[in-house]
């Protein structure tokens, strides 16, 4: 995130930068929860499927590996096959 001075020298707007500003670095708590829209007030923000989808991906990944590491044949097989540390399946 890149700040851009749009508001620069502009009364009152000064205050606005400064409180984006705090905000942006997640300094700022000055809004109400009962202002909140009510799914937002419950503590956690909505999750895209997206970012579900890649999380799950990234743990099956570490766990393949974790169990694939473990393995008897594991040892035994990347004398022959190196790509396999690869992980891309």
């Amino acid at each position: 995130v890149r700040w851009i001075s749009g508001h620069e020298g502009v009364e009152g707007n000064e205050r606005a930068d400064e409180e984006a500003k705090l905000a942006a670095k997640g300094r700022a708590n000055n809004s109400l929860r009962k202002r909140l829209p009510t799914f937002l007030r419950e503590g956690s923000l909505p999750v895209s499927t997206s970012a579900i989808k890649q999380e799950q991906q990234d743990t099956t990944k570490k766990r393949w590996g974790r169990l694939w590491a473990k393995s008897p044949r594991y040892a035994h097989t990347l004398k022959y096959d190196k790509s396999l540390l690869a992980g891309s399946f």
